[in-house]
């Protein structure tokens, strides 16, 4: 008898213990949460304090952990950012520790240690293979310190495992030009526009592609996301009258080149001659053209060839080419916005087209 006893014992206590954890789970998982959003909202002392009681709770939450090291990066604590994402990739959290490795190597280029950062990517890739994070902050991190060639083959590889990410083509467009890759740097610039079309950033971005395409002539650098100043070299590039011209890749550039020029010319003679917009339609339409006109011109290969070239020749072909224009340009043009204001339909269609294709 007291064997039975002891034993239905056991099995409440088991049950009493089994609810008190997953109460105490569902608490922690609530707090979490509610730091999350105070984080959002810039609250970030009440969303530290949030983590705070969830780690007193269980302090080998790695979630709350992981989260109080964004949320110390975003606050610029790049000590207790460096510390707690370290904790987090001790714990080899296959979900979280890519994001900690990130984390903790932004952390270290704001303290000074560039190299560093680096070399800790370079040990996350080891250890927990290709990851889109972990590449694109190795091409950021690259880029901070003017390794143009590095930074383009880290931002591929990030590219290559995610295409949904803006930032990826925006930090691609920007190095591209930088080598002098300036055609293929205007399609990854529309690229990051499609995705991030309304932002400061893309404001400034497509300012940039409007000097890249000769639509404006200015000897004036653009304000770049990324904490990246020009260099004097850059800056000088920037002011050249012609882009580089020579076959690249497989690209004859002097063909894009000059398709630009006659379009412009053009257009010189007509009531665009000082509609900026009607002159980025224009031209982008003869670039694309071109392009494809090239892209059957011997066997391409490579990612511009292959996916950057047959997508934009896609929308080219497409009935929304004209809201395609209207739609990476509303950050720019007032009277794009205006005109997504005052078509919404259309404006719908155009957006479930580019996520559905042709099937909708």
């Amino acid at each position: 008898m007291k064997i039975k006893i002891s034993l239905i014992a056991f099995i409440i206590a088991s049950f009493v213990f089994q609810a008190y954890s997953d109460d105490q789970e569902s608490i922690i998982k609530q707090l979490i949460q509610e730091g999350v959003a105070l984080h959002d909202h810039g609250e970030y002392e009440k969303a530290i304090e949030k983590y705070r009681e969830a780690l007193k709770l269980n302090p080998s939450t790695v979630q709350a952990t992981y989260e109080m090291s964004l949320t110390y990066l975003a606050m610029k604590d790049f000590e207790n950012a460096s510390t707690y994402s370290s904790i987090v990739i001790s714990t080899q959290d296959d979900k979280l520790s890519p994001g900690a490795y990130a984390v903790k190597s932004e952390a270290l280029v704001e303290m000074g240690y560039p190299e560093e950062a680096i070399a800790l990517l370079q040990e996350g890739l080891e250890k927990l293979g290709d990851e889109y994070i972990l590449h694109f902050n190795m091409a950021l991190n690259y880029y901070k310190i003017d390794n143009i060639d590095k930074t383009v083959e880290h931002i591929k590889k990030a590219i290559d495992l995610d295409k949904s990410h803006s930032g990826a083509f925006l930090l691609n467009a920007y190095a591209l030009k930088d080598k002098g890759l300036w055609v293929q740097s205007i399609l990854s610039m529309q690229m990051f526009l499609l995705l991030e079309p309304d932002s400061k950033r893309s404001k400034n971005a497509f300012e940039e592609l409007l000097q890249t395409m000769r639509i404006i002539k200015t000897d004036k650098p653009v304000v770049r996301s990324f904490n990246h100043p020009l260099s004097e070299e850059e800056i000088t590039h920037n002011q050249e009258p012609i882009p580089p011209l020579t076959e690249e890749e497989g690209l004859n550039r002097n063909l894009v080149y000059q398709a630009i020029i006659s379009t412009l010319d053009s257009l010189q003679t007509t009531s665009a001659a000082e509609d900026e917009y009607a002159q980025f339609c224009a031209v982008n339409r003869s670039i694309i053209q071109v392009l494809q006109d090239e892209s059957y011109n011997g066997n391409k290969l490579g990612i511009f060839w292959t996916f950057y070239i047959p997508f934009f020749s896609y929308i080219e072909h497409s009935n929304y080419y004209d809201t395609f224009c209207r739609y990476i340009s509303v950050s720019y043009f007032p009277e794009s916005m205006e005109w997504w204001k005052q078509n919404p339909e259309t404006a719908e269609n155009f957006v479930n087209w580019f996520e559905k294709g042709d099937n909708i």
